[in-house]
This record gives C-alpha cells, sequence and structure tokens, in this order.
C-alpha cells in the first residue's frame, strides 16, 4: 500500500488511513521498517510493517492482492524492494534479491 500523508498527519496515522482506505483492513500495530531514498521518482520512501485485522476488500485503487509467504518473497535492489528485504532480515530469513 502506498499513499502521501494529508495535513497534520503523522507518519503512522497516515499508513493507517491508507491501509484502511486501500484495503479496508484496520492497524493493529504499525512498526517502522526503514527510510530508503527513490531517486528514479526523487522520493523518500518511508516504509513500515502493520499487522492488521479485519476483512479484506478492495478499493477501485487496486485490482488484486496475493498472500506469499516470507520465505518465498524476492525483493529488487531498490526503493521498496530494499524496505521488504530489511523486513525479512528481522524475521530471520536472508532475502534473494531479484534482478530485472
Amino acid at each position: 500500500i502506498t499513499g502521501f500523508m494529508e495535513r497534520d498527519e503523522t507518519p503512522e496515522q497516515g499508513v493507517a488511513r491508507e491501509l484502511k482506505e486501500e484495503t479496508n483492513l484496520q492497524a493493529d500495530q504499525i512498526s517502522l521498517i526503514g527510510v530508503y531514498e527513490f531517486m528514479r521518482k526523487n522520493e523518500l520512501i518511508i516504509a513500515y510493517h502493520v499487522r492488521a485485522s479485519g476483512e479484506i476488500r478492495l478499493s477501485e485503487e487496486l485490482i488484486e492482492y496475493r498472500l506469499i509467504a516470507p520465505e518465498k518473497l524476492r525483493p529488487w535492489r531498490a526503493g521498496t524492494g530494499l524496505a521488504m528485504a530489511d523486513w525479512m532480515r528481522t524475521q530471520g530469513l536472508e532475502p534473494v534479491f531479484t534482478d530485472f
């Protein structure tokens, strides 16, 4: 889930709001993974791991979702891929990177 913060909103509040808007899930626990540069789009990524609850109902912004076992994730070497790799390491998994 990605999005932009609104005025007077903390990053964590923005994460919870975007999650609810796009998936209908309630953010129960939000933990910072890290901050990553995304030079290609001149953006800064603040990545969070969110434990959530509820029934998934996708907004019109999303077409589908897939559940993938953490050990089968294959991050890329930029932006959100680096965040995914860092999260995997916190779970005791050594990431295997994919190259595009």
